[in-house]
């Protein structure tokens, strides 16, 4: 038994890994597909010149910059006569969504000088906490290294990211020893208004796949870490499905709807079945269009993001309350007929 859920788990594994090779071209901070050649003439790998004595500034090639929730978050800032005249991002890593209300910040230093930017107080923005601080901190970083400062940003983890620590530790240990409906029911309010709501710390598709491109980032990845290890190796010490069972936000959110009302509409053996091989071909479809490269954009459209509601569209927050009202009358029903990361975590566990 132990042997074949192993197996299962390598497999998977190896499944997640040509995934990210594909859809990201690159594992383990392995880049896949050469970047092409600078036409201008640079200074220093993180200084380019341009024509008329204007300059850019990669941070990327700037060295203590500071990662987003996902990995690297590169900026190309552009100084034309001496001032700021356009902050670019570059490719990256973090959820589209996210860094898409996050890069509201680019426009905060422009039209000031380097030395003018970087006293220049900038807020992160709310829903896009880590993503918006990494482009700030890069900025600063990038500023600082240009006008010769010794001293650059220090890198400085939301406090938030400690408390999202605090309650998925207890998520994966606690359960372990104690038996209670009261603790439990704690648990499951916290993972929904903390780890959910709060912090926006769950496991997806995405996620995973950008950790297996640009491996962990700390300390954002301790969370995701303790995670997968609930995801994946607690099934192999006799834990099945302890993540989704006692961690995810959205499953959480699901059992804490099914206590509202005692009556659960009943679901046919036939109809059950029928609704687990949906899932199974629907999971099929969706890792065959990862592999192929071809809308991988499903894996954004995962109704977790709806946690994050400031940035989420209003169709991923419709389809989350539906699922969530269905709740109260069918047990956790995204979760057992529609899930494809629960979905993954099953194949994993060779379970279905």
């Amino acid at each position: 038994m132990i042997k074949n859920k192993i197996l299962s788990l390598c497999v998977v594994l190896l499944m997640l890994a040509t995934a990210a090779v594909t859809v990201n071209k690159a594992l383990f901070g392995h880049e896949f597909i050469a970047s092409g050649s600078k036409n201008t003439e640079t200074v220093t790998d993180a200084v380019t010149l341009l024509s008329g004595g204007d300059f850019v500034i990669h941070t990327a090639d700037v060295p203590g910059v500071i990662n987003g929730y996902a990995g690297p978050v590169p900026l190309d800032i552009y100084v034309s006569e001496g001032r700021i005249s356009e902050i670019r991002a570059l490719p990256n890593v973090e959820t589209p969504s996210f860094f898409k209300r996050a890069s509201k910040v680019l426009g905060s230093w422009t039209g000031k000088t380097p030395y003018e930017a970087l006293g220049t107080e900038v807020d992160a923005v709310s829903g896009a906490t880590y993503s918006s601080m990494a482009i700030i901190n890069n900025v600063d970083a990038g500023l600082a290294f240009y006008e010769g400062l010794e001293e650059k940003p220090e890198a400085s983890a939301p406090w938030k990211i400690w408390l999202a620590l605090a309650v998925t530790l207890c998520a994966c240990i606690v359960p372990l020893f104690v038996r209670s409906k009261a603790y439990h029911t704690v648990q499951l309010w916290a993972n929904v208004v903390v780890l959910g709501f709060w912090c926006g710390q769950f496991l997806d598709y995405s996620l995973m796949l950008k950790y297996l491109s640009g491996g962990f980032v700390f300390p954002a990845g301790l969370v995701a870490i303790a995670m997968l290890i609930a995801a994946f190796v607690y099934p192999l010490i006799g834990q099945p499905q302890h993540y989704c069972t006692h961690i995810c936000p959205l499953g959480a959110a699901q059992q804490l709807a099914g206590r509202i009302c005692g009556f659960k509409f009943h679901i046919s053996a036939k109809m059950v079945k029928g609704l687990e091989w949906f899932r199974r071909i629907l999971w099929a479809v969706l890792m065959l269009l990862l592999w192929t490269d071809c809308l991988t954009g499903w894996m954004d459209l995962e109704l977790f993001q709806a946690f994050q509601f400031r940035s989420a569209s209003w169709w991923i927050i419709g389809a989350a309350c539906v699922f969530l009202a269905l709740s109260v009358v069918v047990s956790r029903p995204y979760c057992r007929f529609v899930c494809p990361t629960g979905s993954l975590f099953k194949r994993a566990e060779n379970i279905g």
